[in-house]
């Protein structure tokens, strides 16, 4: 069995990461420079974070 999502879902997430990661940077930045440093290293991590998770699921879904 495999884990599957649709384009539209993963379109969702693009503007969601974005949000987050800006608001993350702004709250612990006040120049520019930093904020979007900062933003770049959250919607990494965030994203790394996130296809852990489905490899976990994904590798859980094939033993069941």
């Amino acid at each position: 069995m495999t884990i599957t999502m649709s384009l539209e879902y993963l379109l969702l997430y693009l503007p969601l990461l974005v949000a987050v990661s800006c608001v993350v940077g702004a709250t612990r930045h006040e120049s520019k420079h930093l904020i979007l440093e900062q933003t770049r290293k959250t919607a990494v991590w965030i994203t790394s974070f996130m296809l852990v998770i489905y490899a976990v699921l994904q590798l859980i879904s094939w033993s069941v």
